[in-house]
């Protein structure tokens, strides 16, 4: 009988949809390549699924199903994958692989140019590895231990060009691959494709859904409680000044203060509501997650304030830095202080940024603190800042530092 040809080829496939995905999957033969059908089918169900795990994971073990390979790798450039072009990347690394030695292979780099897999890239074309293409050679070869398949997964960037590589690969004394398998597996190779773009789609319906539901929370938050809560503490004030009782006056002040506390912790979680890039969080969030971190080793965890434009303003470098202060600030905080309560301020203000680390604790007099802040002091000096720890006035220590937002580190230059 004839080999049978699927309508759907890496030049010939319409827009990915559900109905599309499952229109191939429903026209794929069962007669000749079963195996690639329940692999196509169980690999889009997968994603599918609730409890999805990870795709490119699922992807390598539906070719090595799909290609009765001992041996299933998914490859493709550095970094993000879902998406894009792989034609301007000088390497690629296993993103996943499915056999024994899975773990060894996952991260494995190569170089692309002269590549059996670079070589699939640039022609858009699956190949054989022993069985007539030129055999891998270097740290590629451990992906193709025998017969090996290598199918590049059309790619949804501006070009159209292969973002990732697929390779199975069967011991060299097992049954070999034949131009059905090549066929088949270009097929698969766009429905994987159209599986991933769903599978991305639908994370990001998800994500967008939730970042909305996060907006609406933060907006409520900030143009209903927190002006409730600032009134309120504007009619305590006006009553405080209006007191002959100077203990009622005192404590009036006092819950003042307490509602302004209450309002700048709002506003840090209505930041945290609204970061939008939890992939590539800003120095704000990694402040937060600093401080997630570390509180566990104190009585009662720090307060964090932010104050004026800190992602926008704050170069990645800066960040940098910025988080190892806070760090090394509240480590030192914990060893020597003794506090009960800590607050750590974040502001930009003009050109420059200020850390202020405050806790009620012991003091420099009997802490012994100076000496372990030479590394705070060598950061400041890099962006033209200063340093200063000082006691506080009734109890516990403050620790300032500041940097130029407008000066480079020395020798970022060189």
């Amino acid at each position: 009988m004839p080999h049978e040809r699927i309508p759907l080829t890496p030049t010939e496939h319409p827009e990915a949809s559900p109905e599309t995905v499952r229109s191939a999957l429903a026209d794929l033969p069962r007669h000749g390549r079963p195996r690639w059908a329940a692999a196509s089918a169980d690999f889009i169900d997968a994603l599918r699924s609730v409890r999805a795990g990870d795709p490119l994971v699922l992807l390598a073990e539906a070719v090595a199903m799909a290609a009765d390979a001992e041996l299933g790798c998914v490859v493709g450039p550095p970094g993000e994958v879902a998406g894009g072009d792989a034609g301007a990347e000088e390497s690629f690394v296993v993103h996943a692989a499915h056999d024994g030695c899975a773990r060894r292979l996952v991260g494995l780099a190569f170089r692309a140019t002269g590549s059996v897999c670079g070589r699939a890239v640039a022609s858009g074309r699956p190949a054989l590895v022993g069985g007539g293409d030129r055999p891998a050679a270097g740290p590629e070869s451990l992906l193709m231990p025998g017969r090996t398949l290598v199918v590049p997964v059309a790619g949804t960037g501006q070009s159209g060009r292969p973002v990732l590589v697929l390779t199975a690969s069967r011991p060299a004394e097992g049954p070999p691959f034949t131009a059905a398998d090549l066929e088949a597996a270009q097929d698969f190779a766009w429905l994987a494709r159209a599986g991933l773009d769903l599978e991305r789609s639908s994370r990001d319906r998800v994500r967008l859904a939730v970042l909305t539901d996060r907006g609406r929370i933060a907006r409520e938050l900030h143009d209903r409680v927190i002006q409730r809560i600032f009134a309120a503490g504007l009619t305590m004030q006006a009553l405080g000044g209006m007191t002959t009782d100077p203990v009622l006056g005192r404590r009036l002040v006092d819950e003042v203060g307490a509602l302004d506390a209450v309002i700048a912790d709002l506003r840090t979680a209505i930041f945290a509501l609204t970061q939008s890039h939890p992939d590539r969080p800003g120095v704000c969030r990694r402040l937060l997650d600093l401080l997630d971190e570390l509180g566990p080793l104190f009585p009662h965890p720090p307060r964090v304030v932010f104050s004026g434009a800190i992602d926008l303003l704050v170069s990645a470098a800066l960040a940098d830095d910025v988080v190892a202060v806070v760090r090394e600030g509240l480590t030192n905080v914990v060893r020597h202080a003794r506090p009960r309560d800590t607050e750590v301020r974040v502001a930009v203000l003009a050109d420059a940024l200020t850390i202020e680390i405050s806790d009620d604790g012991v003091g420099l007099s009997g802490s012994g603190r100076r000496s372990g802040i030479a590394n705070l002091s060598a950061r400041s000096q890099r962006w033209q800042g200063m340093l200063s720890l000082t006691d506080r006035e009734h109890r516990g220590t403050l620790l300032h530092w500041t940097a130029c937002l407008t000066d480079a580190p020395e020798g970022a230059h060189r």
